[in-house]
């Protein structure tokens, strides 16, 4: 089942995309108002393990993709496992995350 995003007046802004079975991936969600206060840019952030430099994880900002370097970046050595990206922009209280490790 995916997810629908929508503004505050109700207006559809996008799709989280459909949970992929557990043997598949690892992920982690943090929805639209589950939490107190922004994310400031240069905040680490915990997600599921993954290889740095690796393109298994995928990060999703109201369900559109965000692109390492831009929005955030991979905490860690090329080829190390890390359990971190630190933003490198704020994210509001209102936007949905989703973090995948393929």
């Amino acid at each position: 089942m995916s997810y629908i995003i929508k503004d505050a007046k109700g207006n559809k802004i996008g799709v989280l995309p459909d949970s992929l079975r557990v043997a598949q991936a690892a992920e982690f969600r943090s929805p639209a108002g589950s939490r107190s206060a922004a994310i400031a840019a240069g905040t680490q952030f915990m997600v599921p393990q993954y290889e740095v430099g690796s393109v298994a994880l995928e990060v999703f900002l109201d369900g559109v993709a965000c692109m390492i370097g831009e929005q955030y970046a991979e905490v860690g050595s090329q080829g190390q496992t890390s359990t971190q990206i630190t933003w490198n922009i704020e994210i509001a209280t209102d936007r949905d995350i989703l973090v995948r490790c393929k």
